[in-house]
């Protein structure tokens, strides 16, 4: 039988983050799962405003939630 593979996704909160990961870090290994890796997903916002003559536009991206990924 081949590997499983179980990934849980953690919407980050800067208040929250720390406890949030080392909870479902915790949570694997207590259910027999070994951590593989943590992927940071990256979002972006942006906006452009037209004004007939001209045209202003920002963006910014941010790492808005984190996979973790586990394997048995």
């Amino acid at each position: 039988m081949g590997a499983e593979y179980k990934v849980v996704k953690i919407h980050l909160n800067l208040d929250t983050m720390e406890t949030d990961l080392e909870n479902v870090i915790d949570e694997g290994d207590g259910a027999g799962w070994s951590l593989v890796s943590i992927t940071p997903i990256t979002s972006g916002r942006k906006q452009t405003n037209d004004y007939g003559d001209r045209v202003s536009a920002w963006g910014h991206g941010y790492t808005s939630h984190l996979l973790v990924t586990f394997t048995r």
